[in-house]
């Protein structure tokens, strides 16, 4: 209950920094909640990420110019590339095996700072052992974190930060 505490008020200062509502913020976080789905065999996944850093990491890959997400002018394109980079830095594997992801869509958070993305993962019944590996961002910024909300069934909840080097997290069911 105390580590959930300090989370969320680590989340609630990061995310409401001064600093993200003027658009410069120093401080490198995304924000990931998985939640596996017994009864569909699915993983739902949240992302929540800063629209200037996924802005960089696609015009450091060469994926895209003046994508203007979250704006009114939004490329065309934009979706599909936010898609195919959270498809190559954020990974489900059952029993070794990696799952597709399935582009669900994107919505802009009320300060138009960052955009929430949401895919799904179908996975397999009776699995046994479930990995999941983010490095989101972690080619931009040493200081990079992800914090992951993770719930694996309705009495187990795991919460961890993901960082350059220690991306990865298992789950035997």
């Amino acid at each position: 209950m105390k580590f959930s505490l300090l989370l969320f008020s680590l989340l609630f200062g990061v995310l409401n920094h001064p600093a993200a509502a003027y658009g410069d913020h120093d401080i490198h976080v995304s924000v990931s909640e998985v939640t596996w789905k017994a009864e569909s065999t699915s993983f739902e996944v949240s992302v929540k990420i800063f629209i200037d850093d996924l802005e960089t990491a696609l015009k450091k890959e060469g994926q895209g110019t003046g994508l203007q997400i979250g704006t009114e002018k939004e490329s065309a394109k934009a979706e599909d590339l936010i898609a195919a980079y959270l498809e190559e830095h954020f990974h489900i594997s059952i029993d070794g095996i990696q799952l597709p992801a399935e582009w669900v869509g994107k919505e802009t958070t009320e300060d138009f700072q960052a955009i929430w993305c949401y895919i799904t993962y179908t996975g397999t019944r009776n699995p046994k052992k479930c990995t999941i590996s983010n490095d989101i961002l972690f080619e931009l910024y040493d200081d990079q974190r992800s914090i992951m909300d993770i719930r694996m069934t309705s009495s187990h909840k795991a919460y961890t930060i993901f960082e350059p080097g220690k991306s990865t997290w298992s789950y035997t069911f």
